[in-house]
């Protein structure tokens, strides 16, 4: 789906005061879903538990040997953020440099603070891992002042699609596709629709979803915002949009919200959440109380496909994710960080995604990419030389 038909169907639906792209719910579905979307559904929630990683990167630089690099990670308790941040660690020692990993604490004003120690601990580059420019924008400026480099992982630049006609600020980012698109449209047109694809093929274009969306994260938005306008054109699916924020997330309140949406909405069969980091901090055990209450065929999903999530998926608390490499995440940052250091062009990662649920699991405990991409630390350390 792209950004042009995203806006379209949202603009669309505005007019209309549907749900997915404005108000809390809709109040019925709109009529029946067309077997063309259902179909489209299927085909693409096929493919991507086929998984659509690519070839992984033939040649580049050799390892650019002595730097010091910190990755800034948004969060230690998030797994987006700081899985990727490890592999970025460890691809560091593999490339000879020196590593500090930085917890920001799910908060601005830590994320701020540490590039600001990072410019004044003189390290050559800074690796953000879901740490988006818009919050750390006049802190990212003062350390490319002081000669620091900045790295945009998992991470959205400053001209993304909220930020009013930002400029770009980093001195480069993580190609997530053959064509070199950057995390946003990674999330926008890969990440997010795939998720309601499966909701849409699963039910047959009957979904009745608690859409839970933490808007206060640029880029947790942008995958609601894409889950949103794919369910809209499921013409017999209802969607009831339900927010939260990162304190209620950390704060220990996800069960709480959840139960109160499942509450509300009491013919809803499915709930949706951007992270799976929400699964496990308590939306879970919200939906694991409510089927024992009598909804045993409510479905959950998430977005990730890390190691708790597996194991959920395994016991049956959660239904379905979108896997994402997070480890290789780091690991190609690493990659294009020492490409950066020498003036190299980028080059696409490889990376796609994999979908999983109960009858299409990774084979280990966690998602880390396709059979395409089997062996990328072997071959990453190839290319630099040093393994």
């Amino acid at each position: 789906m792209t950004r042009t038909r995203i806006a379209a169907v949202c603009g669309a639906l505005l007019a209309l005061t549907l749900s997915a792209c404005g108000s809390a719910s809709s109040d019925g579905p709109t009529g029946t879903t067309s077997d063309d979307v259902i179909e489209q559904a299927k085909a693409s929630t096929e493919q991507a538990f086929a998984g659509t990683d690519r070839a992984l990167p033939s040649d580049g630089p050799k390892a650019q040997q002595g730097k010091t690099v910190w990755a800034l990670a948004c969060s230690t308790q998030a797994a987006g953020c700081v899985v990727p941040a490890e592999g970025f660690v460890e691809a560091s020692k593999a490339l000879g440099w020196q590593v500090k990993l930085v917890d920001g604490k799910a908060d601005p004003a830590v994320y701020n603070s540490q590039l600001r120690a990072a410019a004044a601990a003189n390290v050559d580059a800074v690796a953000l891992f879901g740490v988006d420019c818009s919050v750390v924008k006049a802190s990212i400026e003062e350390v490319q002042a002081a000669g620091v480099l900045v790295y945009g992982g998992n991470a959205l630049g400053c001209d993304d699609r909220f930020s009013d006609g930002g400029k770009p600020l980093f001195n480069e980012h993580l190609r997530f596709n053959k064509d070199l698109v950057s995390y946003e449209d990674y999330m926008s047109e890969f990440v997010g629709p795939t998720i309601s694809d499966w909701v849409i093929a699963k039910t047959d274009g009957t979904a009745k979803v608690i859409l839970m969306r933490q808007d206060d994260n640029a880029t947790l938005r942008m995958v609601g915002d894409a889950q949103a306008a794919r369910l809209a054109e499921c013409d017999g699916c209802v969607v009831h949009e339900v927010t939260f924020t990162a304190g209620d997330l950390f704060g220990g309140q996800m069960q709480a919200k959840a139960s109160a949406a499942l509450q509300q909405f009491p013919n809803a069969n499915v709930v949706m959440v951007p992270a799976d980091s929400a699964i496990t901090l308590g939306v879970g055990a919200a939906v694991d109380q409510a089927r024992q209450g009598g909804r045993e065929d409510l479905l959950l999903t998430g977005n990730e496909g890390v190691e708790s999530s597996i194991a959920l998926i395994r016991s049956g608390t959660q239904s379905y994710a979108v896997g994402r490499p997070l480890e290789w995440t780091g690991w190609a940052a690493a990659d294009g960080l020492n490409r950066l250091f020498v003036g190299a062009e980028p080059v696409d990662s490889g990376m796609g995604i994999g979908s999983m649920d109960a009858d299409h699991l990774p084979e280990g405990d966690v998602y880390d990419g396709n059979p395409k991409s089997s062996g990328y630390q072997e071959n990453y350390k190839k290319i630099w030389g040093v393994g």
